[in-house]
């Protein structure tokens, strides 16, 4: 699963760069107002984002802004939320459902 990774942007270009669904919760979680990293994972309906591309991401993302981290995707796993809240980061996801890792590896088989 790929991620686009904007290491810095100010919250009133975030409603811009994510996709229109998103642009309510993105302005809620943010605000409206700093600068923040963006972390753009798959979104379209049937996306999980599991732990593996949230752990690549925020390696991947040297220096997080000033203000956060912001990651929108679908729906995120339990594994792939905890590390962002380890990391301080705030998920914004189109909806919410119980995924494991596990279970999203065996409804891509």
């Amino acid at each position: 699963m790929k991620v686009t990774i904007r290491p810095a942007v100010p919250a009133e270009k975030l409603a811009h760069m994510v996709p229109p669904a998103y642009r309510d919760a993105v302005q809620a979680a943010t605000g409206g107002s700093g600068t923040w990293s963006l972390l753009l994972f798959a979104h379209s309906p049937r996306d999980v984002v599991p732990s593996p591309p949230v752990r690549k991401s925020m390696r991947r993302l040297k220096m997080p802004a000033p203000d956060g981290i912001l990651a929108v995707g679908t729906v995120f796993t339990e594994e792939a939320l905890a590390l962002l809240e380890e990391a301080g980061a705030r998920a914004v996801a189109f909806r919410k459902a119980k995924w494991t890792d596990e279970s999203a590896r065996a409804r891509q088989l």
